[in-house]
């Protein structure tokens, strides 16, 4: 289906809408004719996007929506007021938190935070919004995992952790959510030109940025048309770009190439601290 016909006159629920990928997201589906709803947990930011998708489409609905998706009753409460107002015709679990480190240098709480939000941030979401959709046999779930959930690399134990566990979530969902009519979907996208990527640079290992100088940076409006055009055309596995979707082929084809990739730009950059 045409990508504009697939998001006009429909509702959008975006987490982690306020900025980067989310945003980007938003703006683009608010442009087909989507009203949607931003989810975040500051309100200053929401706000603020609001405020520029209406800017850039003036007839567009946008809904704002506080919210820490990792707190489960709240997620419930908050899908139930939006319930009683309008459906919800597509759900795309952005909501996302890292912190790159060795892992003997993180502490366990940095694991539990990060799978809170980009796990069960998105359990949470479904939970809430899928019994509607499944109730009236339609609707789209995009879960936004990563390209770290298909190779796990040096410095993110606890985000690659996380992004793996949503990819097999989103295999096991789409299995049980076609016959309904509901149909899933997930994104890999690398490392992405965002305000959280800025903020993981400040904090990468030096072995984790070598690694990562082997995969183009991409710009979140590129990932959000390739998420917004693979949605429409009803695909499950999203890889918004060439080398993304080589690179997680050769990870099932080929992981020992792969690692020796890896492994070689990890000892280019030196050996591990502490």
């Amino acid at each position: 289906m045409d990508t504009r016909t697939y998001f006009q006159g429909k509702s959008v629920l975006v987490t982690g809408g306020s900025s980067g990928i989310g945003l980007s997201f938003a703006r683009l589906v608010a442009g087909y004719g989507a009203a949607v709803t931003l989810v975040a947990r500051r309100r200053a930011l929401l706000d603020e996007a609001a405020v520029g998708i209406r800017r850039e489409h003036p007839s567009a609905r946008v809904d704002v929506l506080e919210l820490d998706v990792s707190r489960a009753e709240d997620v419930a409460r908050a899908v139930d007021s939006l319930l009683a107002e309008r459906p919800i015709d597509h759900l795309v679990n952005n909501a996302g938190a890292v912190m790159p480190g060795r892992f003997l240098e993180l502490p366990v709480d940095e694991f539990r935070g990060m799978m809170d939000v980009n796990f069960f941030g998105a359990v949470h979401l479904c939970k809430a919004v899928l019994p509607a959709m499944v109730a009236r046999g339609s609707g789209h779930v995009l879960n936004v995992s990563s390209l770290a959930g298909v190779i796990g690399i040096y410095g993110y134990t606890p985000y690659a952790a996380s992004k793996f566990a949503l990819i097999g979530f989103s295999q096991a969902l789409r299995a049980e959510m076609w016959p309904h009519g509901v149909r899933v979907s997930v994104c890999m996208p690398p490392d992405t030109d965002t305000p959280q990527l800025a903020f993981e640079n400040r904090y990468k290992p030096a072995e984790t940025k070598a690694i990562a100088g082997n995969v183009k940076t991409l710009e979140p409006d590129a990932v959000a048309r390739s998420m917004a055009d693979g949605m429409a055309r009803g695909r499950f596995e999203i890889y918004p770009d060439v080398g993304s979707r080589v690179s997680a082929i050769a990870q099932g084809v080929l992981p020992g190439v792969v690692r020796w990739v890896c492994d070689s730009a990890q000892r280019k950059a030196g050996p591990a601290a502490g």
